[in-house]
């Protein structure tokens, strides 16, 4: 082996091990794992929502929906995943109780006492997020 080629090898071979040791220091300190990360910034999306008709029977999501019943019915999420509506300055934490199709041209779906609370009736645009933690 060339000498020149046997150097190239031997500084790649370090810088390897030196970003190596450096990414294990990163993750333990003092024996201990390193702080996660800050989470994301929250990002509102808009959707197209409506009301949800009242049913006799338990949803998929073992939850029968009652005219006081505050929930969410969603075509995607399971059941339990929370998410925080806001319409006209008014804010809501709600979770998916039904899961399905909903209205043609709807993200989802409201119940008629989380449509109340927010103010919308019939088909509505709101701003919403996965709720934190």
């Amino acid at each position: 082996m060339r000498a020149g080629l046997a150097r190239r090898q031997a500084a790649l071979a370090g810088v390897a091990l030196v970003g190596a040791l450096g990414a294990i220091a990163l993750t333990r300190i003092d024996g201990e794992e390193a702080a996660a990360p800050p989470p994301a910034a929250v990002e509102w999306q808009e959707a197209r929502v409506g009301v949800l008709a009242p049913e006799s029977e338990a949803t998929d999501c073992g939850v029968t929906v009652e005219p006081a019943t505050v929930g969410i019915a969603h075509p995607v999420l399971p059941c339990g995943a929370r998410l925080v509506l806001e319409r006209a300055g008014t804010r809501a934490e709600s979770e998916v109780i039904a899961s399905g199709p909903v209205g043609e041209g709807r993200a989802f779906d409201l119940t008629p006492a989380l449509a109340q609370r927010l103010g919308v009736a019939g088909e509505e645009v709101v701003r919403w997020r996965f709720a934190e933690g």
